[in-house]
């Protein structure tokens, strides 16, 4: 065999002479070098050049082409000569150096020597005798410079071959590198900040190339370079350098996790037990670095490492609140990313949402807001969406603004797919309008900003087509349940009341001009605008701040902005242009008043006609007419909006009347409503035309009762048109009969002819008024009567047959008489009111029983009882001349009323109340009548009715003024409890016996009293007023009662109970009593100063010892127990109306009554004998123990309809 001859090498000159002689020899020399095949060449004939290369007057020298040149023709010697180079360690030191600093020209294309760079850099990869390298001694720093050069030089516009041979060059040395020094680590790690990923992308992918394709070989120095780092933060205490780098670190392993999690393999349970330990801001950090891993699209973590992925799902439980808030705001990408997660994390995102600290609860509601619809649809449970509701009225604003903000996000999101009629869409989402409009029954003015923003911004956008915001509004309406209806209706009142009053402030604010020209009164000026001011901040957040603001904005003088706000609530306007006008108030508000914008961003939004307009009526009317689908929504919208604000039906009165002539018309109920609502506030402005009278006049005769009410309001209302209403009238009266089939229909007219036409009234109203006392009221005929259960005593009136519902109507005829005559007459007034309250207080002290024969069934007795007292309170509504003529007995007795056994008696009077004085239409006294619900059995109601009381109490403090209203009223209790039935104490005459022989009360007595002092204490008394409270307490026992038939002494055992109460309360919550330096004068009607020889009593007490121990021991027990109350001694009754438990949340809430629901009427039983003289008493609020069903709020519903049945809101 033939061995082949070896080539030689050609080249023989001296690498020597000029620069381009030297530079054009290497040229030759690299050239035929090139050529060469490894194996194929004599090496000896390589010996010369081999040498000369590595001279340093070549390898040193000035030229970058001698450099360049000489290095890749070292590089294709190493290829020659491979795998032995033919060098010594120091040469390739050497070597190496030349070929780091000559591969940095590689980012300059625009070289002359671009080639050559580009040559010595794929000779090195490709031959791979860049290896060398790993083998020189003490080289770790020509191996740090060659990384950090080629990711300092690798850029994004570099061809494509040139990155994948820097690529493969890095990583020949990582494969090859027995022990890589961690300065390589760091410049691989350091690729994958933040900042560097973005500033030098190309310089990524190559350390992302790196990191997958070495991983194997660079993971145990990417553990030990986190290990390191980590044990170190474990030590101790940080720098704040030191947590600087820590927090850096967490976030490259976030940044490794998604592009090179296989280098994490070890560094993923070193994150797992900084999740253990004790220092908060590493637990903080580790939570946050494993959510975002947990949550990238790709990862597989939780799978692969179950026992991490459970110790970070406990973190949701971490004792520290902002481990806990990370854990939450991890949820919304991981939810994303991996739907088979979301059961278990949506159930730890509900645990957040009743999490005791406020910024917790806080960011949950936040962060579900943060879902899109998809993954709120298909990944957020019902249940959980349902929490964030009832965070709508969170105790913390910062909670109530997130829950109410996530909502109205998600219905936003929602809504296409709820008007499309898609059942999961609905099912889930259509509710949340309802639970936002809830929040408004916390009665907190920063909840009604919330609310507003929900509403004008996100709930109904402003923008889009009449048509299509008309159909949102209707389909969201129809969703919402009776409170949420309630709460709109309430936004849109609150809209309409802030308009009305920023209308007079801008009013005064343009005729400041004719103050300062004509030199008007500017103190009365000021006097006006203060109390403009006022109104318009009771309702807003901080309202002390906000008047302090709009007092500043009323000194800036500027008749564009005032024009601006102007148009905004110009019901002519259209929405395009409502909204321009905002903007541009806003825009001009934010220049010339900055620090006024947040204030009047709120006020604007709340007075733009952006939700109701006149665009969205026409609509509305529109659906009456046409839709059948949407008629019955939009009518009750729009008999909805009219008793809120008829003036915006001005423009569409004929549209309306039009409708009203068709026969067929199946809307003319509410129309004939909205219509009145108008007439009531314009009856100038109302239709009158023949045409529109005889339409309106048919309504009488063959129209619902609903119908000819409404229809009589208007044909009253209408200018000179005493005639007609004359002529119905006469009409009327001439066929009043008992047994007539249209006698509830006549009654109905009657009584809105007795407010609107009295003239026309009064010409029958002699006859009228017999017939309803001596032949309606007086008698019964029962065939007229439906029969019910002996057990029966409640239906709601929807299902009370006519002839009982005619002696309703005909009591309200009697009470909108004598209403009409005090304004009309007030001289005669009088006279014809006495005969009313007298008929009323015989109903109510008669058990609703008027007949002689006794015959009345127990339904009418309850709604006769109910209706009576109610109308007696109406007449006083607002009435001192009516109110003067209830007598302190009467008082007494109508107060029992709300002790009544039957549920929907006391709960309807309860509710009237309230309402008056919540607008502050009745006597202040009326406050002590519901601190007798104290022992109300239904809890849901007893709460609402102690809700409301600490919401009047601190209204009352916030008025500047002296009248002690909340204290007197313990004043007003005592007198009420001192006089009930099952409190009073018969014996021999107190005036014929010593104190020492007055008989004591029992202890349940004393009990029983307790609770209503308790009552008092939970809902008005504070750590400011308790001593006022106790000086008024003991004030009692100066006085007697004014009228000498009532038990004093009960008074001075009241007395003694609240001061004892009063004490009691002060030590346990820490209260000083002090001595009050005041006087205080009690109410004249009520009580009377002693005599001098009688002031002894003021040292006795009246409290038996027995009690006395029995109650200090159980405070020193503490029980838990509610104690049962025992029947009472005046009337053992035992209401069955039943009560469901009370909502477990952060807020008292309203409940609703449902108007389904049955209450059966309370038993008689047996009265004791010492009270046997005594008129019996239901207080069903001492028995009834069975819980009832959630009812429909009757304030709402029927209770509203009684008001419109009998004129209440004309009155």
């Amino acid at each position: 065999m033939v061995t082949p001859s070896l080539s030689e090498l050609q080249f023989r000159l001296k690498l020597t002479g000029s620069v381009a002689d030297l530079l054009k020899k290497l040229k030759d020399l690299h050239a035929e070098l090139k050529t060469l095949e490894q194996e194929a060449v004599d090496t000896s004939s390589l010996s010369s050049v081999t040498k000369q290369l590595i001279d340093p007057s070549i390898v040193n020298h000035k030229d970058k082409g001698v450099r360049i040149y000489a290095a890749c023709c070292i590089a294709d010697l190493l290829r020659i000569y491979a795998p032995d180079a033919p060098y010594t360690n120091n040469n390739l030191k050497v070597i190496f150096g030349l070929f780091v600093n000559e591969l940095r020209h590689i980012s300059t294309p625009t070289s002359p020597y671009f080639s050559m760079y580009y040559y010595l850099l794929e000779s090195l990869s490709v031959v791979k005798s860049i290896v060398l390298i790993t083998d020189l001694k003490n080289a770790d720093e020509l191996m740090v410079d060659l990384f950090r050069n080629i990711f300092d030089d690798i850029r994004p516009q570099q061809a494509k071959n040139v990155q994948i041979c820097m690529s493969e060059l890095l990583q020949h040395i990582i494969d090859e590198a027995s022990q890589l020094p961690q300065d390589i680590v760091d410049i691989i790690l350091a690729q994958f900040l933040h900042k560097q990923k973005f500033d030098n992308p190309a310089a990524y992918r190559l350390a992302c190339d790196l990191g997958n394709n070495c991983a194997d070989k660079l993971q145990r120095y990417v553990f030990q370079y986190f290990s390191d780092i980590i044990s170190t933060a474990g030590n101790g205490e940080l720098s704040s350098k030191e947590m600087a780098d820590f927090k850096t670190v967490h976030q490259l392993v976030i940044e490794l996790n998604k592009s090179t999690p296989a280098l994490l393999l070890n560094v993923i349970p070193q994150l797992e037990e900084e999740l253990k330990l004790s220092d908060i801001t590493i637990r903080t950090l580790a939570t946050k670095s494993l959510g975002e891993m947990f949550a990238e699209k790709s990862s597989q973590l939780a799978t692969q490492y179950e026992s991490t992925w459970r110790a970070w799902l406990q973190r949701r439980n971490d004792k520290i609140p902002q481990v806990r808030i990370v854990w939450i705001e991890s949820l919304v990408k991981l939810i994303k990313a991996h739907g088979n997660l979301a059961k278990e994390l949506s159930e730890g995102l509900a645990e957040k949402l009743v999490d005791p600290d406020e910024k917790v609860r806080a960011v949950a509601c936040k962060t579900i807001g943060e879902f899109d619809y998809e993954a709120s649809l298909h990944h957020i449970q019902k249940n959980t969406l349902i929490q964030v509701g009832h965070r709508c009225r969170d105790k913390k604003k910062t909670v109530s603004k997130e829950a109410i903000n996530t909502l109205s996000v998600l219905y936003n999101q929602a809504y296409p797919e709820i008007e499309l009629g898609t059942q999961a869409s609905i099912s889930h989402f259509s509710w949340m309008p309802s639970a936002i409009f809830h929040a408004v029954y916390v009665n907190d003015n920063e909840i009604f900003a919330f609310v507003d923003h929900a509403v004008f911004t996100t709930l109904f956008p402003p923008h889009g087509s009449a048509a299509r915001r008309t159909q949102r509004l209707v389909t969201t309406f129809a969703a919402l349940d009776d409170k949420g209806r309630t709460g709109f209706l309430s936004v849109l009142r609150r809209s309409v009341d802030a308009r009305y009053y920023m209308s007079v402030f801008l009013q005064l604010l343009k005729n400041q001009e004719a103050l300062s020209s004509k030199k008007l009164d500017s103190e009365e000026f000021e006097k006006k605008l203060g109390a403009v001011i006022k109104i318009l901040c009771d309702r807003l957040p901080d309202p002390v701040k906000s008047s302090l603001l709009l007092h500043k904005y009323a000194q800036v003088r500027d008749a564009a902005l005032l024009q601006s706000i102007s148009d905004c609530m110009d019901s002519r306007l259209s929405l395009k242009e409502i909204r321009k006008a905002g903007k541009e108030a806003l825009s001009r508000i934010e220049t010339i008043s900055p620090s006024t914008l947040e204030v009047l961003t709120i006020l604007i939004q709340r007075i733009s006609l952006t939700l109701v307009n006149s665009e969205i009526l026409s609509e509305l009317i529109k659906n009456i007419g046409e839709s059948e689908e949407y008629r019955e929504v939009s009518g009750e919208l729009l008999r909805s909006i009219s008793l809120i604000f008829p003036a915006i039906f001005k423009d569409h009165l004929v549209e309306i009347t039009s409708l009203l002539r068709d026969p067929e018309f199946a809307g003319a109920s509410d129309s004939l409503q909205t219509l009145a609502e108008f007439a009531k506030q314009f009856p100038k402005s109302v239709p009158a035309d023949a045409k529109a009278k005889e339409t309106l006049q048919s309504f009488l005769e063959t129209g619902s009762i609903e119908q000819a009410r409404h229809a009589t309001i208007v044909l009253a209302s209408i200018p000179n048109n005493e005639n007609m209403c004359k002529s119905i009238a006469e009409s009327i009266n001439k066929r009043l009969l008992i047994n007539s089939a249209r006698l509830l229909w006549d009654l109905t007219i009657l009584s809105q002819l007795a407010l609107y036409a009295p003239q026309a009234f009064e010409t029958i109203s002699s006859s009228t008024i017999s017939f309803i006392i001596k032949k309606l009221l007086m008698t019964n005929t029962l065939e007229q009567e439906t029969v019910y259960e002996p057990d029966v005593d409640w239906v709601e009136k929807s299902e009370l047959d006519e002839y009982s519902l005619s002696k309703v109507m005909g009591l309200k005829v009697l009470v909108n008489r004598a209403i009409v005559l005090l304004e009309s007459d007030p001289d005669s007034a009088q006279d014809a009111v006495r005969p009313v309250f007298k008929l009323l207080w015989t109903i109510i002290n008669q058990d609703g029983e008027l007949a002689d024969e006794k015959n009345t069934n127990a339904v009418l007795k309850s709604h006769l009882r109910l209706n009576a007292a109610r109308l007696a309170i109406k007449l006083t509504r607002n009435r001192p001349v009516y109110e003067k003529m209830v007598s302190v007995a009467e008082y007494n007795r109508l107060a029992l009323v709300i002790q009544d056994p039957v549920f929907r008696v006391r709960h309807g009077f309860a509710s009237r109340i309230m309402k008056y004085l919540r607008s502050k239409e009745l006597h202040i006294r009326y406050l002590a009548v519901l601190i007798l619900t104290a022992h109300e059995p239904e809890a849901e109601w007893r709460l609402q009715v102690r809700s409301f009381l600490i919401q009047q109490s601190r209204a009352q403090n916030n008025v500047d003024n002296k009248l002690m209203l909340n204290e007197l009223t313990l004043a007003r209790a005592m007198h009420l409890l001192a006089n009930h039935p099952d409190f009073i104490q018969r014996g021999p005459s107190e005036e014929t016996m010593s104190p020492q022989q007055w008989a004591t009360h029992s202890i349940d007595d004393l009990n029983l009293a307790v609770r209503y002092i308790e009552f008092y204490m939970d809902t008005m008394a504070n750590s400011e007023n308790v001593s006022l409270i106790y000086y008024i307490a003991s004030l009692l026992k100066t006085v007697r009662f004014a009228n000498p038939g009532e038990p004093t002494q009960n008074l001075y055992v009241a007395s003694d109970l609240a001061q004892y109460v009063i004490q009691e309360r002060s030590r346990s919550h820490n209260w000083t009593l002090t001595s009050y330096p005041g006087q205080v004068k009690l109410p004249r009607e009520l009580f009377v100063p002693l005599d001098e020889d009688k002031l002894s009593v003021s040292t006795k007490s009246y409290l038996p010892s027995e009690w006395v121990h029995t109650r200090e021991h159980k405070a020193e027990r503490k029980p838990k127990v509610i104690v049962d109350r025992k029947i009472g001694q005046a009337a053992k009754r035992r209401s069955r109306s039943p009560s469901s438990p009370v909502e477990d949340d952060d807020v008292e809430d309203e409940k609703n009554i449902s108007s389904s629901s049955r209450v059966k009427r309370a038993k008689k039983s047996k009265v004791t004998e010492r009270v046997q003289e005594e008129p019996t008493r239901r207080m069903a609020s001492r028995a009834a123990k069975v819980k009832t069903a959630v009812y429909k709020d009757a304030e709402t519903s029927e209770e509203e309809a009684d008001e419109l049945e009998s004129g209440e809101d004309s009155s």
